[in-house]
């Protein structure tokens, strides 16, 4: 995760760690196809294109012009995914209204998605009032959206379900895997956040939190090791270059 890097410097990194691909998490205000081309200029194929749907978490009427815009960018990167996350909406009444309410969204859109030959996904989102985090929430959804599938996220689905067990249940859905690290405490503690478990999470360099990444990753099938993995990762601290942090996390992870 690379915050407000220019892109050329987050493609220039991923080269540097060794990376095949890049998810670009919006467009940074660039035009997409500038993105593909610096992209693979660099070797990097598009692994995917993530979008969070503001008109829709603010209930805006004209909230599907606002997916099509991002499918349009997804297909101008020729990004063969496109996710989307489910946060919690504007004057939540409950989770199971959202839960709802974003089942809704996901079958009206996931045919626009299929019809551009697109795959479109959702992530279990780690926040409080967040409405599908646990393995029989995502199976809730997906069984009622024929095509969508699943970016499984091991610190997101940390704060309501047992991961490995998660990945389990979900493993047949899963095309793409966000790696994050997490410092988790019984009781609140300075840059730590409550969460639906009733732990405190703080976000952790990649390799220096509890999650269990090792663990977790000898887990994950042989399928499940051919597909792209995001290293949501930096130094949340503010101390230590961001760039370096991730050259060390992918270090890390290449060991295994």
């Amino acid at each position: 995760m690379m915050g407000s890097t220019p892109p050329k410097e987050i493609v220039r990194t991923a080269v540097s760690c060794g990376m095949t691909a890049i998810d670009w998490v919006t467009t940074h205000g660039n035009d997409p196809r500038e993105l593909k081309k610096i992209s693979q200029d660099a070797g990097l194929k598009i692994a995917a294109h993530t979008m969070v749907k503001y008109k829709f978490l603010r209930r805006e009427p004209d909230y599907l012009d606002e997916f099509k815009y991002s499918l349009d960018d997804a297909c101008e990167l020729e990004a063969p995914i496109l996710m989307i996350p489910p946060f919690a909406r504007k004057d939540q009444k409950s989770l199971e209204d959202d839960r709802k309410a974003w089942t809704e969204y996901y079958a009206q859109v996931c045919p626009l998605a299929q019809e551009a030959g697109i795959t479109l996904t959702l992530e279990s989102t780690g926040l409080r009032d967040s409405p599908i985090v646990t393995a029989d929430e995502v199976l809730e959804v997906i069984g009622q959206v024929p095509g969508l599938k699943l970016v499984f996220d091991i610190g997101n689905t940390a704060t309501a379900d047992d991961p490995i067990q998660a990945y389990r249940k979900l493993r047949e859905h899963v095309v793409h895997i966000h790696l994050k690290d997490r410092k988790i405490y019984d009781r609140e503690e300075p840059g730590s956040l409550l969460k639906r478990n009733g732990k405190y999470f703080r976000p952790a360099v990649i390799g220096e939190g509890d999650l269990g990444l090792k663990k977790f990753w000898e887990e994950v099938d042989s399928r499940g090791r051919k597909l792209y993995v995001n290293l949501e990762t930096q130094d949340y601290s503010e101390a230590r270059n961001h760039a370096k942090i991730l050259r060390n996390a992918s270090d890390f992870l290449w060991g295994w």
